[in-house]
């Protein structure tokens, strides 16, 4: 029996590429391969499931070598001794929003101010709470950049659309 790239080789070229188009044959495809009745005329006793089965493995394999494999590997790359390489980003962005959080306070307290007559002279980006508020924020990064590195490496980020809409709620 005859697989489907042998079928479309007796068609002649744009018969083959309609049927193709019409059935969304993708070469490429590791399935498109696999005839579920390769192996019906083969006798019970020479286990014609199990062959089937073998190349629906090999299908799955070569699947998943081509699509996961290398998100995998990439993943796996971004692991470090400590974290991950997210973690430089992740704390120049938390300095930067800190940043622009403190100065949007200290433009709240000057209008404060100055609706009362007075002029604002606080430095609040000095100030115990502000500081206190960049160490924080910094710590809590370098925790979370601590979990991603542990979920890398258990592989336990299947969850990882769920946590996703869970934020903020």
């Amino acid at each position: 029996m005859m697989d489907f790239n042998q079928f479309l080789t007796y068609l002649n070229p744009e018969t083959a590429s309609e049927v193709g188009s019409f059935y969304n044959y993708n070469p490429n495809n590791p399935y498109a391969s696999i005839n579920p009745s390769q192996y019906s005329h083969i006798d019970r006793k020479h286990m014609p499931a199990d062959q089937l089965y073998a190349d629906l493995i090999r299908a799955q394999t070569q699947d998943y070598n081509a699509r996961f494999a290398p998100v995998e590997n990439f993943m796996a790359q971004q692991i470090t001794a400590t974290g991950t390489q997210s973690l430089v980003g992740d704390l120049e962005r938390t300095r930067s929003n800190m940043g622009s959080a403190v100065t949007n306070v200290q433009g709240q307290q000057n209008r404060d101010m100055s609706r009362m007559g007075l002029q604002g002279t606080g430095n609040f980006a000095n100030s115990t709470t502000a500081v206190g508020g960049l160490v924080g924020g910094l710590n809590d990064t370098r925790l979370r950049d601590s979990d991603r590195r542990q979920a890398l490496l258990t592989g336990s980020l299947s969850g990882i659309g769920q946590k996703a809409r869970g934020v903020g709620q």
